[in-house]
């Protein structure tokens, strides 16, 4: 199961991407970086990956960007597991559909 993690990088923007269960994937490519992605042999729900990343520094090792918008984890970032898409908020993650 492939799971991924983007950071959005436009701080701004957040708060207005949260009020909405839909995101296009050109506005995944243009707004968001991808900072992880990794490959677990277990299932795993999206609440645990954005336990990791609320309270670990490193969660799954060496990060594919170095520079982003932000250390840790917020409201308005998006965890991709295998084809699901979710929303990251306060406190969880709901899902999200991503049209082309």
């Amino acid at each position: 199961m492939k799971v991924r993690v983007y950071f959005c990088r436009e701080p701004d923007i957040q708060a207005a991407l949260l009020n909405n269960n839909k995101l296009s994937k050109q506005a995944l490519d243009t707004i968001y970086d991808l900072v992880w992605e990794t490959e677990f042999k277990n299932i795993l729900n999206v609440g645990r990956i954005w336990l990791k990343f609320v309270h670990e520094q490193n969660p799954f090792g060496i990060e594919l960007r170095r520079k982003r918008s932000h250390g840790k984890i917020a409201a308005g970032d998006v965890i991709q597991v295998a084809s699901d898409y979710y929303m990251v908020h306060d406190v969880g993650a709901r899902k999200i559909q991503i049209i082309e």
